[in-house]
Parts: structure tokens; sequence; C-alpha cells
């Protein structure tokens, strides 16, 4: 698994600029970053298929799949370079557990419980991108600073998981029983 996380690692730093990826703070902070996608794995059954909206770079997704090989992940990205990147990190890494889709997730025709979404949008907003594809009860997982609990109200979900991440950060882990 280190062998794995620091491959990838090295990847982002190679290919960060060009393909516009990450910041240097990110990168000077992956050992957290990596942290963050452990404890996004410890709020998911095992075997189950994750939905990660806008993938971006591959955080939480790609160490998420390198820690849990038990996990089948899509990772959404409708940016073509970050698509190709990770494609590249996926092919290098043989995370066989991986599927890249470069397109828009309201597009995506696949079913799934579980969503993960770092720094994309509020929660309601999420749903919203997913709910063509929601299995319930639907799970959504999101690193989030304070005005989480007011998007959780906004949406009408269970708060099942919570979890600081450090300074600002919390994993919090909702649960919808049936489409809103």
């Amino acid at each position: 698994m280190k062998e794995r996380l620091e491959a990838y690692a090295e990847l982002l730093e190679r290919y960060a600029a060009s393909a516009n990826l990450v910041s240097p703070k990110v990168l000077a902070e992956l050992p957290r970053h990596f942290e963050a996608a452990r404890a996004y794995g410890a709020v998911l059954p095992e075997g189950v298929h994750v939905l990660d909206v806008g993938s971006g770079a591959g955080l939480p997704a790609v160490p998420l799949a390198i820690a849990r090989p038990d996990l089948s992940l899509t990772l959404a990205e409708r940016r073509a370079k970050r698509a190709a990147f990770l494609d590249l990190v996926t092919a290098r890494l043989g995370l066989q557990n991986v599927r890249v889709y470069n397109g828009d997730v309201q597009q995506w025709t696949g079913r799934t419980a579980y969503v993960t979404a770092q720094a994309v949008a509020p929660f309601d907003v999420v749903y919203r991108l997913v709910v063509h594809a929601a299995d319930y009860p639907l799970t959504l997982i999101a690193r989030k600073g304070p005005g989480w609990r007011e998007e959780a109200e906004r949406l009408g979900a269970e708060v099942f998981h919570v979890k600081p991440l450090g300074p600002g950060a919390e994993l919090v882990a909702l649960r919808l029983e049936a489409p809103r």
C-alpha cells in the first residue's frame, strides 16, 4: 500500500502543474489528504460500489481505492485533462477496482448507494447531480468545513457519522432513506 501511495504522490507532483491538478499547498499536505481518504474508507461497508463525484486529481478516491481494494470505484470527472490523469494513475498503479468516467456525472448511467464528493458543492447540490443514479438508502460522504449542518438540514438527511479531520474540517456522512 505504501509503495502505491508513494507512486501516486510522484505522479501528482509530476503532472500537477501541466494538468492543473492541485495546488502546491495540497502537494505539501498529501499525508493529511491520504489520512482523510482512510477516514472515508472507515465509513464504507465491505465490497460496495462508490461513485466519486468531481474526482479531479483523485483525492480521496485514489488513496481510498489503494487502501480498500474490496471497493469498486467510479471516478467521475468532466474535465478531459484530469480524467486522462486519472486513467494514467489507474493504469500505472494497477488499480483493478477503479473505472474513470470522463463526462458530466448527470449523464452517468450506473447505479450506486454510496457517493463521495470532496470540494464539489453543498450536499443538496451533490444529491441533485446523482439522484438519477441513486439506490436507497443513499449515503453521501464529504470532507466539509463550517456550515455543513445547514447543508444536511436543507437536504433533510440523517447525519450518521462525523469525524474531525484537522482544523476546520470534518468528514461527514449523510443517509437518505428515500428520494427527496
